[in-house]
């Protein structure tokens, strides 16, 4: 079995608290950890302000959540019009195959063995990302905008209701 959820938001920061409470509450109402959705949340509001921040006006973004084998996938779809797409350059850095900075910040991209006392205030939010979930990936869409794509085991509360929503084969 799995559980699809999908936003389509408009690219606004009053959006940001509005896609983290919808899918809180999904998880609330499965059983989920209160530290796990904890976790959840933060990653996804990291993830929608950046696309506000760094997209286009008056475009849409998707949030897109699949819970699935006892996992949380969740994708944060900037579907605006970039001039380039991310791509790594020779020295493995993450930047926009034009050459010009990544989409998280000025410099480029953030990534879990930079130190965070060497990054700026901004470009902080792949790597609080990267913390609290699991295969944090970042793909460009054709040169339409960038997917930010992160996981999250589900743990359940006593008695929960969600893992018995799974097939036995998807036990938790």
């Amino acid at each position: 079995m799995e559980i699809k959820l999908v936003l389509y938001l408009p690219r606004e920061a009053v959006s940001v608290p509005v896609s983290r409470q919808v899918l809180d509450s999904c998880l609330e109402s499965l059983g989920v950890t209160p530290d796990t959705r904890a976790d959840i949340a933060l990653a996804l509001s990291e993830a929608c302000a950046n696309v506000i921040q760094h997209a286009g006006t008056g475009e849409e973004y998707e949030v897109q959540v699949s819970a699935k084998n006892c996992r949380c996938a969740i994708e944060v779809v900037n579907a605006g019009h970039l001039n380039a797409e991310p791509a790594l350059d020779s020295s493995g850095t993450a930047g926009l195959a034009d050459g010009s900075a990544g989409w998280e910040q000025p410099g480029g991209f953030a990534f879990a063995d930079d130190p965070l006392s060497a990054l700026p205030e901004h470009g902080r939010g792949l790597k609080i990302i990267d913390a609290v979930a699991d295969n944090l990936r970042l793909t460009g869409n054709q040169g339409q905008g960038t997917t930010v794509h992160f996981e999250k085991a589900l743990e359940w509360l006593p008695g929960a209701a969600g893992p018995h929503l799974f097939s036995a084969e998807d036990a938790c």
